[in-house]
């Protein structure tokens, strides 16, 4: 069963207020500074690690070949799916739903799904008989506050750096779906990148509002209220969530919108850099190394794993030698038992030739 987050002391809730209300936070930034953001590509195509500052999150995208909808029987389909696992958190229990991953769900399907950022109508194959459909798996490994943004980086960098298999249709309606080896795959292809960005509130003792980004774990439990943004960097407004209890006024809304923009185009150009770096490396046959490229590139590293496969081959030699001496001394052992058994046979026969020369010798004598 899951655990309950134990509640806040005051002097853990006043300590963040008043790191707050001064406008340097606990662990150093600005009001509107975010936290940093790392993202690592797998080996395979569409898998993607985002971390924003603790928060780990882990998306893979995926296809398979479906049949449309009735109501648009010439576009593709998308499907997200989060899962926070219990690692997370000790509040996230295995196999049970939780109203955060609840949350963002719906904050996955309004900001990327219902945003018609992707261009569906290259996922299809034959009009009203098959089309592609991706499926985005996200992941949370470690829970430390805004996992919306990390969450919907994570997804979106992953379907920009993913490629799908390509197809042959036959003149008959078949299709032949090609390996990667046989041709090469083709990109996903995204109009505008989606980016979300969440603002934080908390009210002073005098009644006015701290507007702060990128809040973490601890900070979300002492905020009234948060309000998350869906845009483009083209300008465009796709989402926009108020969870929480504070009433914002059009001067608050007009400032996290205006100060998102700025953000949106930073989040944006990074995505796209990175993707461009890691399939340029792919071309020039440079595979990358995955999620462990930084442990595997240690020299230290490097010499352990040499010494442990060393160790291992000397352990795996001494038991081989030891099963062929046993094999051995099995095989002499059988040997000489055949022997034995051998001569036994040889002296029964020879005692059984002597007998009968005695029975003709007594019948000659008769």
């Amino acid at each position: 069963m899951a655990l309950r987050l134990a509640p806040l002391s005051n002097t853990e809730r006043q300590s963040v207020m008043s790191s707050l209300a001064a406008g340097v936070r606990l662990d150093g930034r600005g009001l509107l500074e975010n936290r940093e953001i790392t993202v690592h590509f797998g080996q395979d195509y569409g898998s993607c690690a985002v971390s924003l500052g603790e928060t780990r999150v882990l998306a893979q995208v995926s296809c398979e070949v479906v049949e449309p909808r009735p109501s648009r029987p010439n576009e593709g389909k998308i499907v997200t799916n989060v899962h926070i696992t219990p690692m997370a958190g000790p509040e996230y229990e295995a196999g049970r739903t939780s109203d955060a991953q609840d949350e963002l769900q719906q904050l996955l399907e309004s900001n990327i799904k219902e945003s018609r950022c992707l261009d569906l109508e290259a996922l299809c194959i034959m009009a009203e008989e098959s089309v592609w459909q991706l499926r985005a798996d996200v992941t949370v490994l470690n829970a430390c506050g805004n996992l919306g943004d990390a969450c919907n980086m994570a997804v979106v960098a992953a379907l920009k750096h993913f490629h799908r298999p390509d197809i042959t249709v036959e003149e008959d309606g078949r299709v032949t779906i090609h390996s990667f080896s046989e041709r090469e795959p083709i990109p996903t292809f995204l109009k505008k990148v989606p980016v979300c960005l969440t603002y934080a509130f908390c009210q002073q003792q005098d009644g006015e509002l701290i507007v702060f980004s990128d809040p973490t774990d601890l900070e979300e439990r002492v905020v009234m209220g948060k309000l998350v943004v869906g845009l483009n960097p083209h300008g465009e407004i796709t989402s926009m969530n108020f969870p929480g209890l504070v009433m914002l006024d059009k001067k608050h809304i007009s400032f996290c919108i205006m100060n998102a923009f700025q953000r949106a185009r930073h989040c944006a150009e990074l995505i796209e850099k990175l993707v461009e770096e890691d399939l340029q490396k792919r071309k020039l046959e440079v595979h990358p190394k995955g999620f462990l490229g930084k442990l595997i590139s240690d020299e230290q590293h490097k010499r352990n794993l040499i010494n442990g496969k060393v160790a291992l081959m000397s352990i795996m030699s001494s038991q081989f030698q030891r099963v062929r001496d046993k094999m051995d001394v099995d095989q002499n052992n059988d040997n000489a038992i055949k022997h034995e058994m051998d001569e036994s046979n040889n002296h029964d026969s020879a005692t059984e030739e002597i007998d009968l020369m005695d029975d003709d010798n007594d019948k000659e004598n008769y």
